[in-house]
């Protein structure tokens, strides 16, 4: 017998695993004005932006900067004042099985934050859950088909299996700027904080250039006008529109990532009003995803003649990547602890999610979390504010479809005061969820064909009992008959007739 066989290169993604791991990053600044002066820090915000990610054989250095916003009293325990700063950091993290040359997709989000003062120094610290995920290229020459040059002689089996194949497409950034005209009713002082977060909603373009817009939503802390009103946060969007340069393709699918790297805010106050001025830095990112579907040879053999065995390799295919994003409101009751001043007044809330568990349940996510809150407050009969941290546990659900194996992780859009009595507090947070759903499947592949003499067997009639879990394929393939030549005998007997 003459055996034909067809060879090509099949060229995969494979999800190599993914890794995580805590961080804590420590950030220094100097205060203004006298070293002897009482320093009191209310509050500190962070935000994480990854600059660069390199790998070698087994870890990773991941490379990024942490941007701190600090409220706080000093001198004039009366009056709430503002910082910036930031810190760059690197960070080394271990994955099995990684190798350099691999694509890499790192994250990082904020999960806890802290400063203390002392001897003129502002010392802060946020601890930082860093991800990274790995995926490697390979290439395999496989057996896609075989031929015997007699008909019916020669019997096959196919598997059909979808590959997905993604790649960095390119990115840019933009710098937007807009003023806004703030109504004198809001009592609104000087800029406390700014921060931002960008979605893109809309991808254009063709020819080499795609053009992605989309919005970025600005949130600013106010100092109020009047000592012992509350602080005023207003809400602002700004559109914006970034060209990148990347090759485009009709069958691959372009995704676009956003992200506000640097906020600046500031106010000038007017007769009527006060204009707001904001200059917003964002960074967006493009990925191009392709799915192609792979029609391969999975078992062979052969009715008369030499026995042909196929030498077989298991590969795992990524087969899909999806990326969810979603928000949604909860609600948290905060207790005051028990050595705390009754609140007189509230100034601001603040929060930062941090989720422990997340499991699909039908068409939605149900999530369970911890929350760090801190409440500003003026206790009763005091103008000097007062600040509370606790951490609170959460459950809500967010209208995501997902499957088991989801990797979930939650992020603060805004937080809300509600109700207050004197020793409590209700606020509503709105949460944000990016969500990420990888698929993979093992398919036993064949490599190469080898062929046996054949050995002498009986013909006629033979009646077989199958193995359990074997298949009519497996039986057949056994027997050396074709697979609609078995017919059922009764007792889970099979009966076929060998020419």
């Amino acid at each position: 017998m003459e055996l034909k066989l067809t060879r090509e290169t099949l060229r995969f993604e494979r999800f190599v695993g993914r890794g995580e791991e805590q961080v804590t990053i420590e950030g220094e600044a100097t205060l203004p004005g006298s070293m002897r002066d009482a320093v009191t820090v209310l509050n500190v915000q962070a935000q994480a932006h990854l600059t660069g990610v390199q790998a070698v054989t087994g870890e990773a250095s991941v490379r990024g900067r942490v941007n701190f916003q600090v409220l706080y009293t000093q001198g004039d325990l009366t009056r709430v004042r503002s910082m910036e700063t930031s810190c760059d950091f690197m960070h080394t993290l271990p994955l099995a099985g990684l190798t350099p040359g691999m694509r890499l997709v790192p994250c990082a989000y904020v999960q806890e934050t802290q400063g203390l003062a002392g001897s003129g120094r502002m010392t802060l610290r946020a601890l930082l859950l860093i991800v990274l995920e790995a995926f490697e290229t390979e290439k395999k020459d496989l057996v896609t088909g075989a031929q015997d040059g007699e008909t019916g002689n020669l019997l096959t089996r196919r598997q059909t299996a979808v590959s997905c194949m993604r790649e960095n497409a390119g990115e840019n950034q933009a710098l937007v700027r807009e003023e806004f005209d703030l109504p004198a009713k809001l009592g609104v002082g000087d800029v406390l904080s700014a921060s931002a977060a960008a979605g893109a909603c809309e991808l254009s373009g063709g020819n080499g250039r795609v053009g992605v817009s989309g919005t970025i939503e600005v949130r600013v802390l106010h100092r109020p006008q009047k000592t012992g009103n509350a602080l005023v946060t207003t809400v602002h969007e700004m559109p914006f529109e970034v060209s990148i340069d990347t090759q485009t393709d009709e069958s691959a699918q372009l995704q676009a990532q956003a992200e506000v790297t640097d906020v600046m805010a500031d106010s000038i106050e007017s007769d009527r009003s006060r204009t707001l001025r904001l200059e917003v830095e964002v960074r967006v990112s493009l990925t191009r995803s392709t799915q192609a579907k792979i029609d391969l040879l999975s078992d062979l053999y052969s009715l008369t003649g030499p026995v042909l065995e196929p030498v077989t390799e298991t590969i795992e295919l990524h087969t899909c990547e999806r990326h969810m994003e979603a928000r949604e409101s909860t609600r948290v009751q905060v207790a005051l602890p028990p050595d705390a001043p009754p609140i007189g007044e509230m100034l601001a809330a603040f929060s930062i999610p941090t989720l422990t568990a997340a499991a699909p349940s039908g068409r939605r996510l149900d999530a369970e979390g911890i929350m760090q809150v801190t409440l500003i407050y003026l206790p009763v009969d005091s103008d000097i504010p007062y600040a509370v941290h606790t951490r609170e546990p959460f459950a809500m659900t967010f209208p995501v479809e997902a499957q088991e194996g989801v990797y979930a992780q939650a992020y603060a859009i805004e937080t809300m005061l509600g109700p207050t009595t004197s020793d409590r507090a209700e606020l509503r947070c709105v949460l944000g969820l990016h969500a990420v759903q990888h698929g993979s499947q093992q398919l036993q592949t064949v490599t190469d064909v080898t062929q046996t003499p054949e050995t002498r067997q009986e013909h006629g009639f033979v009646l077989v009992w199958p193995a359990a879990g074997e298949s009519r394929w497996e039986t057949a393939r056994k027997l050396r008959v074709p697979q609609e030549s078995l017919k059922p005998a009764g007792r889970n007997a099979l009966l076929a007739f060998r020419r």
